[in-house]
């Protein structure tokens, strides 16, 4: 932080003021890693140097704004934390709070005895801080301590009435500055400031009312605080400008025995090596969130009254409810870094990634805050959460499985689809052609899609489905085309046979044509060879009857001839 802020704020709500912590103190606490807190919160009278003494312990010379009027500068509560001086395991947190003021206004009284019991119960140090001298007057200004009892209890149903405070209670630091008078002796000795202090508190002897008020109170103060120290604080210088000042002079303008003091004083505080507990456990920054929310909302219910173990009960549900809630966000962020980048993988790889994370936030919930969840409510709660987180997983890595196995089938199957488009499996043939291709996107699927989730085989169950379909659109109009083909063939044939019929029925008719034209011309040349020989027989008989005529001429001339 680079300066205080304020803690608390007040309004007035139904003729009530209520007390409420800043968001941004709130935001600046719970951002801080969860380390133990040393919690100092500096009370006392207003005027007399408290932010002064807030700024001196938080190694700083200004911050908690200082005042040189008689109003007081600091209202309601403010802090500042940090890393610790001393101890790097820790933060320091100081606590300014707003000025005791005029004990006898009632109105102002209630006020400032929940500012003192919030920051009683808020610290593990509490420094009343009082201005003047360490005479017996100074006890006066304590007797708000004697009625802390009657504001806060130790059990969650006020049984114990104020008993035992004194184990819970912050140790207490009375710091009295611009001391200038020395402690008394006692048997040739000078006490120690804490000893002196227990001498004040000491009982009085009678029995008047003032005096019982005074037992009553120094008892309820060494009862609350059974570690009490008393520290004087020099003046710091002379010079009134240096008093009104003390965040702006140097430190050659103070004197020695004042910065000697003061250094003394802040060292012990923070050499102290205590740090806010309840119940024995180490409050960290988260869990001081809690339990302040607590005692915040009890001092503003009129019904109410804080109790120690009630914010420890609060404060182990806040610290158990941080702790889940961290542990689901630390599970998101693993699955994000070692669960998501793998996705889309087999399950049992993605179901062992997320339960390995699944344990671990277990294991460190019970780690963190196994002491206070003794039944293992939030142990359950968390592994109810984380199970519907691994579900939740599951069932992203079953989309991604699914996206990708679905983009690569169609990416493999795209060129079949084209084919498809064009009508290239619309052919006799088509439908081998087209086992052949699916074939060949089966193979490169499972190539492409191996180890990329539990959609693989669900994925290509879908796309047998709707290939099947396509399938046995490509089957049957192949069985079509050959059966259209065999058809064609068939009237082929038929018409084939039937011309090859018309064929043979012409070339029989032609034959017989033939035949009987052979026959006829056969009649005709036998007929020709018969009218031939019967000419030739014809010629012959008529060369014959020639001859014998010429015969007979000739013996006839012979005979005629003869006669002559």
């Amino acid at each position: 932080m680079d300066g205080p802020i304020k803690l608390t704020s007040t309004r007035v709500v139904g003729n009530r003021r209520q007390i409420y912590i800043s968001p941004a103190a709130e935001k600046i606490i719970s951002d801080l890693p969860p380390r133990s807190v040393d919690v100092v919160s500096v009370v006392g009278p207003m005027r007399k140097g408290k932010s002064h003494q807030a700024n001196l312990l938080c190694k700083k010379k200004s911050g908690f704004p200082l005042g040189d009027e008689l109003t007081s500068k600091t209202k309601d509560f403010w802090f500042w934390i940090g890393p610790h001086p001393v101890q790097s395991d820790r933060y320091l947190m100081v606590v300014d709070t707003e000025g005791l003021g005029d004990y006898s206004d009632e109105e102002q009284k209630d006020k400032d005895m929940k500012n003192l019991v919030l920051a009683t119960l808020l610290s593990n140090h509490l420094v009343f801080n009082l201005q003047g001298n360490a005479d017996s007057g100074f006890l006066s200004n304590l007797r708000l301590m004697g009625d802390l009892a009657d504001c806060i209890r130790v059990q969650k149903d006020g049984s114990d009435e104020g008993n035992n405070l004194g184990e819970h209670f912050p140790e207490l630091w009375v710091a009295i500055q611009d001391v200038h008078l020395k402690l008394p002796q006692t048997n040739g000795r000078r006490l120690t400031p804490d000893e002196y202090l227990d001498d004040m508190l000491k009982p009085k002897d009678g029995h008047t009312k003032a005096v019982r008020s005074h037992n009553d109170m120094t008892a309820a103060v060494k009862a609350f605080f059974p570690k009490r120290h008393l520290r004087l604080i020099p003046t710091p210088s002379g010079e009134p400008d240096v008093l009104s000042n003390l965040d702006k002079v140097q430190d050659g303008d103070l004197k020695k025995d004042y910065k000697d003091a003061v250094d003394n004083f802040t060292r012990e505080i923070w050499n102290s090596g205590q740090v806010k507990r309840v119940k024995g456990d180490d409050i960290k920054t988260t869990g001081l969130l809690h339990i302040m929310q607590y005692y915040v909302n009890a001092i503003n219910d009129p019904n109410a009254m804080p109790s120690v173990l009630g914010a420890y009960e609060a404060m182990a549900e806040g610290e158990c409810r941080r702790a889940s809630e961290e542990q689901i966000k630390t599970f998101q962020q693993t699955a994000e870094k070692t669960v998501k980048p793998l996705m889309p993988t087999d399950e049992a790889t993605c179901n062992s990634k997320i339960r390995a994370a699944m344990e671990n936030a277990v294991t460190k919930l019970s780690a963190d805050v196994g002491k206070w969840d003794k039944g293992g409510t939030w142990k359950k709660s968390l592994q109810g959460k984380l199970e519907k987180e691994r579900l939740a997983l599951i069932s992203l890595n079953s989309a991604k499985s699914k996206d990708l196995c679905e983009k690569i089938i169609k990416e493999v199957d795209q060129p079949i689809r084209q084919k498809v488009g064009r009508g290239v499996y619309n052919r006799i043939g088509g439908f081998n052609t087209y086992v052949r291709d699916t074939d060949a996107v089966y193979s490169a699927y499972r190539q492409k899609a191996s180890g990329k989730g539990p959609a693989v085989e669900k994925v290509l169950e879908t796309f047998r489905t709707t290939e099947t379909t396509r399938r046995n659109t490509i089957k049957d109009t192949d069985n079509k085309l050959v059966a259209e083909d065999l058809r064609k063939q068939e009237a082929k044939a038929a018409a084939e046979r039937a011309a090859e019929k018309e064929r043979l029925a012409r070339a029989e008719a032609a034959r017989a044509e033939a035949e009987r034209a052979a026959e006829a011309a056969k009649r005709r040349a036998a007929e020709e060879e018969a009218k031939r020989q019967a000419a030739e027989a014809e010629a012959a008989r008529q060369a014959q009857r020639a001859a014998e005529e010429r015969e007979r001429r000739h013996r006839k001339k012979k005979k005629f001839l003869g006669i002559f």
